[in-house]
């Protein structure tokens, strides 16, 4: 069984950062690691976002799923990536189903706080245009005192996010099959067994002009070998994003 350190009574400030934070089991095994920040830099989030605003331009609504969403930190990057560079025009493509095998972080998503430091300040302010406090609430103390602050996410940005709990193997079976952008980053790895039959099973899903994310860690599995076989092909100039001609 799985334990993990959490006391609910200080929901917003959990017992471990959500920007590191290890699962072990009771001989102490490796489970899975949550390394989350804003805007990763595996993606180049303002061409992605050009990308798909060009390619589904023509498309009434698209679906975006975030699987392995951890603290929710990415499904956030892309809410405020899309509201920032379409405005009105983000709708088709919202709300962000957010999803993670772990019930703890989703609880935690769900709490309207997240834990970021200055570099997560940074990134969002960059990608923004300064406009930080349009998405979030700033903390009495400021950003950075600590390694992690807790950060009030505001209605505007948090309602457009829909968490729950799920595994993507069993869950592939609520993947629309068409206009579906797929975020799968950074957890491949972690697939030992079976991860062939789930590339196979989003090729099917994604043929209807779908997409998939991925990250760099994803890569040291030779990931990318996998999708090719499948009928991915990457975007041009855009490093982990695939589509399959």
């Amino acid at each position: 069984s799985m334990q993990i350190t959490f006391n609910p009574a200080y929901s917003y400030k959990p017992g471990f950062t959500s920007n590191t934070r290890t699962v072990r089991n009771k001989s102490g095994q490796l489970l899975y690691r949550n390394t989350t920040n804003f805007f990763r830099s595996d993606l180049n989030w303002k061409e992605f976002g050009n990308f798909i605003k060009e390619k589904y331009k023509n498309v009434d609504k698209v679906n975006i799923f975030n699987y392995a969403c951890s603290d929710g930190s990415e499904s956030m990057s892309l809410v405020i990536l899309l509201k920032e560079l379409l405005g009105a025009d983000s709708e088709k493509f919202l709300p962000v189903i957010a999803k993670d095998i772990d019930s703890t972080v989703i609880y935690m998503a769900n709490s309207n706080y997240v834990n970021m430091d200055y570099s997560d300040y940074e990134a969002i302010n960059k990608l923004s245009g300064g406009n930080f406090g349009k998405y979030f609430v700033f903390p009495m103390g400021g950003i950075g005192i600590e390694a992690d602050s807790p950060v009030r996410v505001r209605p505007e940005l948090n309602g457009q996010i829909k968490y729950s709990t799920a595994d993507i193997r069993q869950d592939i079976q609520n993947i629309p099959d068409k206009n579906t952008i797929l975020f799968c980053r950074n957890f491949w790895p972690y697939i030992k067994d079976g991860r062939a039959a789930l590339v196979q099973k989003l090729a099917e899903n994604l043929q209807n002009n779908g997409l998939l994310v991925t990250g760099n860690y994803d890569n040291t599995v030779e990931l990318p070998e996998l999708l090719s076989l499948n009928g991915f092909k990457r975007v041009k100039d855009l490093s982990n994003v695939y589509e399959i001609k």
